[in-house]
């Protein structure tokens, strides 16, 4: 059971809770519509595997389970990368160096690189905060409605 009070607001249980203060959830929302909108370099494939690669190790229950868990493999080197160093970035980012820049240029332009550690800075302290707030795990229904939204934003 989440240990804040829930807002009335039509939405999942993630956006609930950031509806206790609503300039807060529209800010957050603007910059989710930002990083996945249609000025997005980096697909939304891509950076939503990479975070649902960082949820498994965070502690929010409802991230970790709202997107399904991430692949095994990964064909897609640049999927793969990114997954790679969202991973890194929940057990230990202070292990990232300029070898793990040096990797990222290989799949990734600068601006590519910028956009995919926004969103998974961003994704990262989105966990956080719902782990600390305990959200409970994703329902199928709040699934397959994240699943709808993280899509139609690119659109």
């Amino acid at each position: 059971m989440p240990r804040i009070t829930l807002s009335d607001i039509d939405a999942d249980p993630y956006y609930r809770m950031l509806g206790n203060r609503p300039a807060i959830l529209a800010a957050w929302g603007e910059l989710d519509k930002a990083m996945l909108g249609p000025a997005s370099l980096v697909s939304v494939d891509i950076k939503e595997e990479a975070r649902r690669a960082l949820a498994q190790n965070v502690g929010c229950a409802f991230c970790a389970t709202v997107g399904g868990e991430p692949a095994a493999d990964h064909a897609d080197p640049r999927m793969a990368m990114a997954v790679a160093v969202a991973n890194q970035i929940a057990t230990d980012y202070t292990q990232i160096d300029d070898s793990t820049f040096e990797a990222l240029r290989t799949q990734f332009s600068n601006e590519e690189i910028v956009e995919l550690l926004a969103w998974v800075c961003f994704k990262y302290g989105s966990n956080l905060l719902g782990a600390l707030v305990k959200l409970d795990p994703a329902t199928k229904d709040e699934m397959v409605g994240y699943d709808t939204f993280i899509h139609s934003q690119a659109a």
